[in-house]
């Protein structure tokens, strides 16, 4: 990949929003103009997704790819603090080991790492994808995430969900952090959850990173999404944290 897709927004201090799964940037859609208002903010569609598309199959090693694609964004923008989604949060603790000079403070908001994620039940989603296809790995993981039955899938994410099943997801699922590097890294590390996913896997998972970090957690609104749902207060939120409040 040669030329990587990002928008830039405001002015001030920079500021990255990575999404998650099979998110792009739109997932920031309304935060974005509200931290934009005091931030340089800037986002992206990750490789393999949406405006960043590959050619051809990735390369073998997902998440390094992923991350080089963080590291090459904030050499534009110079040091940055960073807020990492979900998934997105995963690519941050690969960056974190390779490039931790980049960044200022990264907010990992309920980073599913699997090693803290509870047993989950149900079908290996990846291989559902391989053996009966998108539609049945698509119906399988919104039931997962609440959401049951499943709506349809818009056919403009379809290659992004393809992605995600096929390439993303597996990688997410076999990474362990670094947790020495981690520990000894010169960034701070903010670990959070939202008031409303207390109980879901994700919310597990953010503590068990946490506590292997000895780090606390802050809370945001909302649920996994609440940077959506609930824009402003988390707007509001991530300015605190940020500034260490």
């Amino acid at each position: 990949m040669t030329t990587l897709a990002h928008d830039v927004h405001g002015t001030g201090p920079a500021l990255l929003l990575v999404p998650g799964g099979p998110a792009d940037a739109q997932v920031f859609t309304h935060i974005r103009p509200l931290l934009a208002e005091d931030h340089t903010v800037v986002t992206y569609d990750p490789r393999g997704l949406s405006r960043n598309a590959l050619d051809g199959a990735p390369g073998p090693d997902v998440l390094r790819d992923h991350a080089e694609d963080v590291h090459r964004l904030l050499a534009e923008t110079g040091p940055a603090d960073v807020f990492a989604s979900s998934g997105g949060a995963i690519t941050l603790l690969e960056h974190l080991r390779h490039h931790a000079a980049d960044v200022r403070t990264v907010v990992l908001h309920e980073p599913p790492v699997t090693r803290y994620l509870p047993a989950l039940g149900g079908p290996d989603l990846p291989t559902l994808f391989r053996e009966e296809g998108l539609a049945a790995a698509f119906a399988a993981f919104m039931k997962i995430v609440g959401v049951d039955p499943a709506p349809p899938l818009d056919p403009r994410a379809e290659g992004n969900f393809a992605y995600f099943f096929g390439h993303l997801m597996p990688a997410t699922g076999a990474y362990e952090p670094d947790l020495d590097a981690l520990r000894a890294t010169p960034a701070r590390l903010v670990v959070a959850v939202g008031e409303e996913s207390t109980g879901l896997p994700v919310h597990q998972a953010a503590h068990g990173l946490a506590a292997a970090l000895d780090l606390g957690i802050e809370v945001f609104p909302g649920g996994h999404g609440g940077f959506d749902t609930h824009a402003e207060a988390f707007a509001a939120r991530l300015r605190e944290v940020l500034k260490g409040c």
